[in-house]
């Protein structure tokens, strides 16, 4: 079985928090070429720049972070005529953190006065030691092992 792999999705915090409370990851919006790219046993954190898809209402925080249950993507109808994809995972509970201490660390941020162009994608791979960091600043630190890799 191959290592587990470490994700960033961007979402805004109340789809987050929707995913969160129903146990299960969608990403960019749905598209199911995103959610096919993870796999069972790996390990995601959610980052939030908004409230709202498209808000004002700034968050800049990592809002949640887990692991990605067994099982294919399922389609999710979102609308009345839009259907998403999404997986089964696992949230752990977890403290949101401020993503400005965590910039000056994170070694696939190598611009650090252009920052948020690195979270533009709605997913993408980091490795376990800057996963690692978002883990701990989330208080979940030690449940992500990365002996695990």
């Amino acid at each position: 079985m191959a290592a587990p792999t470490c994700w960033i999705g961007v979402a805004a915090r109340a789809h987050v928090k929707m995913g969160e409370a129903d146990r299960f990851v969608m990403f960019a919006h749905g598209i199911h070429s995103a959610v096919k790219q993870v796999r069972p046993g790996d390990w995601f954190a959610y980052y939030s720049p908004t409230e709202t898809l498209g808000g004002k209402d700034t968050v800049r925080r990592f809002t949640a972070i887990g692991t990605i249950d067994d099982g294919e993507p399922v389609a999710m109808l979102m609308t009345v005529d839009v259907t998403g994809w999404r997986r089964g995972a696992t949230y752990l509970a977890a403290q949101e953190a401020d993503i400005y201490p965590l910039l000056p660390q994170f070694r696939f941020v190598t611009n650090p006065s252009h920052w948020g162009m690195y979270f533009r994608k709605s997913l993408f791979k980091v490795d376990a030691a800057d996963f690692s960091l978002i883990a701990d600043a989330m208080g979940v630190g030690r449940q992500f092992n990365l002996g695990d890799f």
